[in-house]
């Protein structure tokens, strides 16, 4: 049998726990009942909320911001669901937000998702109605929807293709492509030899090519090198030097009497021509005087052979052999 103390310790328990469990439940429903939320509706047309019950969480973008406050139909507009949510006081909601139904993980329990919403755009009153926007049920019947009428055009695609007609086509096509292979294999075997060929003497080629690029640039660094060196510029410098003395050099004279000396060579040919008409022994005499001249003309040539000065100075050789041809 128990005793007092031992109930009295009973009925302390009992009452600790009691206060406990009125803690905890104040706790869990201050926020509903004694923090100031903002009411907001959301009207849903010929959509199920199956799932989503009172109490149910509301995110906006993943962040807990309120929960679900009721839930019921529009006695005006039976196809309407109206949903009333609670968020915390001063949480900004715009007026082109729109409301989802979303499932948390697979535990098939809904909740409202807020999404959207520009930084431009107004803010919506507390009272006034949020967009709707997509379920996941509507969503996943859509989408079976879809399946099934591709599933049924796929159906019908493989009903068409086992059609007797068809599988003779198809059985024809197979023997056409047999054959067609078969061919084709016969051409692969009879071109391999031959292929392999033409990729050896295409390596070859190729390694040939590389060997003469390589020659080519061992070539043009080579030439870039003299182009580069003191010796080519050296050479370039006096080549200056010297055409800009024979620039200045007076060897105009020596080619006026080069060219004076040619004219009257062609004249005294022509004379010549005349005095074989006209008698033998005048040739004899003109061919002396040519042969003087030829003489002449080989002295001037062997003076600028030893003296080249005669070439920079202009200097006439004397008693020149065009002044003793007669006409």
């Amino acid at each position: 049998m128990k005793s007092k103390s031992q109930k009295i310790r009973l009925g302390v328990f009992i009452f600790i726990g009691l206060v406990l469990l009125v803690g905890m439940v104040l706790i869990l429903s201050i926020e509903k009942y004694f923090k100031e939320r903002d009411i907001y509706y959301i009207k849903y047309e010929n959509v199920s909320v199956s799932g989503l019950d009172a109490g149910s969480a509301v995110k906006y973008l993943g962040v807990h911001i309120g929960s679900v406050e009721k839930i019921e139909i529009n006695p005006e507009n039976i196809s309407q669901i109206i949903v009333t949510i609670g968020v915390r006081h001063g949480t900004p909601i715009k007026q082109d937000v729109v409301a989802d139904i979303s499932t948390i993980g697979i535990t098939g329990l809904k909740i409202i998702e807020l999404r959207g919403g520009t930084q431009d755009a107004p803010l919506l009153k507390p009272g006034g109605y949020i967009k709707p926007g997509r379920s996941l049920t509507e969503e996943i019947t859509g989408k079976a929807e879809v399946i099934a009428e591709k599933i049924e055009l796929v159906l019908n695609n493989l009903i068409k293709f086992t059609d007797p007609v068809n599988q003779n086509k198809i059985w024809t096509l197979r023997d056409k492509s047999q054959s067609v292979l078969n061919r084709l294999n016969h051409i692969l075997t009879w071109t391999k030899p031959r292929l392999e060929n033409i990729l050896t003497n295409l390596d070859t080629s190729m390694t040939n090519l590389a060997y003469a690029s390589k020659s080519a640039r061992f070539t043009l660094q080579t030439i870039e090198s003299v182009a580069r060196s003191d010796t080519l510029k050296n050479t370039l410098r006096n080549i200056a030097e010297v055409a800009e003395k024979l620039n200045k050099a007076n060897i105009y004279n020596l080619d006026e009497d080069l060219n004076f000396a040619v004219n009257r060579l062609n004249h005294l040919l022509k004379q010549i021509d005349l005095l074989v008409n006209m008698n033998s022994v005048r040739l004899n005499q003109t061919l002396e005087q040519l042969n003087q001249t030829m003489r002449y003309l080989n002295s001037a040539a062997r003076q600028i052979d030893e003296n080249p000065a005669v070439l920079i100075g202009g200097t006439k050789p004397e008693n020149p052999p065009d002044e003793k041809l007669k006409d």
